[in-house]
């Protein structure tokens, strides 16, 4: 079989490698070329279209920011064929977008899973990348095995649509716990506090998540650099949510109010950084 993986950022290219490691050599594509570079040298064919890439390809996995990026690389023309190929979706979008782009790739003869993932670069290098998988019972015994090249749990949620849910509903405990765990170091650090008294109590209650030890640092000492999630993502994200979660009926106050914490700390030029800055839009000094 011949796989082809389209964006090769943050995320896709560890992925890339993750392939290789499994002795599979998949046809690559980037919108900026530079990115493949490193991942040719280790063994990847480097396509320099969509359309290339898509043509000699069985299966294509697509990692790539929304859901215009998507459309663009999986749809380059109106007369793109994927009759016989199987698309994996693996990056975060609505629900409704991963219906959109289905039936578009079913209309051109393909067949069209979702599998975003929970987990960042460490999980990826580790093979510790959880997918959720959302499509046809059919589709998981055939296809669920594959995703284990990037870590051992697949979780089938069950229809189209579904896994895009859980993955928003994950991702809003993410920055939300990041933004609440932000008030309240910056709160304690206003009031001259020594941080290292409220871990050691937060660390032994039923309060606690690792993520805030894992961004501790980084808040304290401003550091944001070499990002696994940049902010400007997060943002992305958290629009989503608010998008989806209102249409379900649900109120949002808490959410708008992480949205406008983002929103701050990307005025001051943190798009780019580690998703943690947004403690700057909490606490800017």
């Amino acid at each position: 079989m011949n796989y082809g993986f389209i964006g090769t950022g943050l995320m896709g290219a560890p992925m890339v490698e993750r392939l290789l490691k499994q002795n599979i050599t998949p046809t690559i594509y980037n919108r900026t070329r530079s990115k493949t570079n490193e991942l040719e040298k280790a063994g990847a064919i480097v396509a320099d279209t969509p359309e290339e890439l898509i043509k000699k390809s069985d299966t294509i996995i697509f990692m790539l920011s929304d859901f215009y990026a998507l459309s663009e690389s999986m749809f380059p023309n109106k007369k793109i064929d994927y009759t016989g190929k199987t698309v994996l979706q693996m990056s975060t979008i609505a629900p409704g977008e991963n219906v959109i782009l289905a039936e578009r790739v079913v209309k051109n003869g393909g067949d069209y899973i979702e599998a975003p993932v929970l987990g960042s670069i460490p999980q990826i290098k580790a093979g510790e990348l959880i997918t959720i998988f959302g499509g046809t019972e059919e589709q998981f015994a055939k296809w669920g095995d594959f995703f284990k090249v990037f870590g051992e749990k697949v979780i089938y949620t069950g229809k189209l649509g579904s896994a895009s849910s859980v993955k928003l509903a994950l991702n809003h405990l993410i920055a939300s716990l990041t933004a609440a765990f932000s008030l309240s170091l910056g709160y304690l650090r206003e009031q001259n506090i020594d941080h290292n008294i409220f871990m050691d109590i937060l660390r032994g209650s039923a309060l606690y998540a690792p993520t805030f030890d894992k961004k501790l640092n980084n808040m304290l000492d401003g550091n944001f650099s070499n990002p696994n999630f940049p902010l400007k993502h997060m943002l992305k994200d958290v629009k989503l949510m608010l998008h989806e979660f209102g249409h379900s009926g649900l109120n949002t106050p808490q959410l708008e109010g992480v949205e406008e914490i983002i929103k701050n700390a990307l005025e001051q030029g943190l798009g780019e950084k580690d998703y943690s800055s947004l403690y700057k839009g909490v606490h800017e000094k």
